[in-house]
């Protein structure tokens, strides 16, 4: 998370400056160079924790670019009729590819070590810079002479999130939301061990991190379907179901109904997230695709760690029930702010 905090802003002036498309290519390539340093140190000096680290933290830092690069992408490649149907498939792949890249480190690491391992890592990033590369994006996609280069450049995109009110509720309410999610997904284990009594090694604990996976792979399906439906309208209904089942996961009284509720919060929750990526990319202009995502992705993703600190530290005072139910608080403070906000505000009329 922290190289995003530390360089978010900075990735989004450099892309909105040049191609999205262009950048991505540079930084997969980069991130293929960072990883590639792991067989050249077990060949020469080895690879110290401290090492592994650095490298860690470069290929994180690498990313923060492409991750900013390639939200700028989707409108342009799409247009904006296209961003729920494109966010929604994007969010479903890349859920599986998370649910299945652990397993598969793991099996490679023990079947080749970890030097040729990174080696085929670098060369997968060396595919996808391929990839990418041949990829023909429209020419309204093209970066304009001059574009982010005026004073303050770095600063616009959270200029133009204060002065739009529908991107300004979005990001608020993110704040609340990411808290609240960073208690579920960071205490997901402890949860489960103290307030449900199961061991770490039980069974069960696979099938509730399951359901949180298929949670997110029907929420970023059912994304795409509200495409029309008002926008603030949609965050009321998805933040107050997200805090109604938020606080029944937490009074679950066994681990079934914890699973049930689990998977129909991570629905929900990943629907919202998905649902206001779209929103900021369909209302933000061509030009500032890459300054205003950089910074909303800054805010969500600052926020989730946040409360899985703040829950971790609750745990430890009032116990794991009680600190997710204390945390809902901040998804509820979200929803009065989408409750006070106009029913009547549309993204038709803040693109207008």
């Amino acid at each position: 998370m922290l190289p995003f905090l530390l360089f978010g802003m900075l990735a989004g002036a450099v892309v909105d400056r040049s191609s999205p498309t262009r950048v991505m290519v540079w930084m997969e390539t980069g991130n293929a160079a960072v990883l590639l340093c792991v067989p050249l140190l077990l060949a020469t000096v080895g690879a110290p924790p401290l090492a592994l680290i650095a490298v860690g933290f470069a290929s994180a830092t690498v990313y923060v670019w492409f991750e900013v690069a390639s939200s700028a992408a989707i409108p342009s490649v799409v247009g904006r009729s296209g961003v729920f149907r494109a966010n929604s498939y994007l969010w479903m792949a890349g859920t599986v590819v998370t649910s299945v890249a652990a397993p598969v480190g793991f099996f490679l690491l023990d079947a080749l070590r970890l030097g040729p391992t990174f080696a085929l890592l670098a060369g997968c990033y060396l595919v996808s810079a391929l990839l990418i590369a041949m990829m023909r994006p429209p020419a309204a996609a093209r970066p304009e002479p001059g574009r982010a280069r005026e004073p303050g450049a770095i600063w616009a995109g959270l200029r133009f999130i204060g002065g739009q009110p529908l991107l300004r509720v979005y990001t608020i309410v993110n704040v609340g939301v990411g808290i609240s999610a960073g208690a579920v997904y960071g205490m997901l284990v402890v949860f489960a061990s103290r307030a449900l009594g199961l061991a770490t090694d039980d069974y069960r604990m696979a099938w509730i991190m399951t359901a949180s996976g298929v949670g997110a792979l029907l929420g970023a399906l059912a994304a795409r379907r509200l495409k029309t439906a008002p926008p603030v309208g949609t965050a009321r209904w998805l933040i107050g179901a997200d805090l109604v089942l938020l606080l029944a996961y937490a009074a679950a009284p066994n681990w079934a109904v914890a699973l049930a509720a689990l998977l129909c919060w991570n629905t929900v929750h990943t629907c919202f997230m998905v649902v206001g990526i779209s929103v900021r990319q369909v209302v933000t202009p061509l030009s500032l695709q890459g300054r205003v995502n950089a910074v909303g992705r800054m805010i969500a993703w600052g926020s989730v760690p946040l409360g899985t600190l703040l829950c971790g530290w609750l745990t430890e005072v009032v116990g794991p029930r009680q600190a997710l139910a204390l945390l809902a608080v901040c998804a509820l403070a979200s929803l009065v702010v989408a409750v006070r906000t106009p029913r009547t505000l549309t993204m038709e009329e803040t693109t207008a």
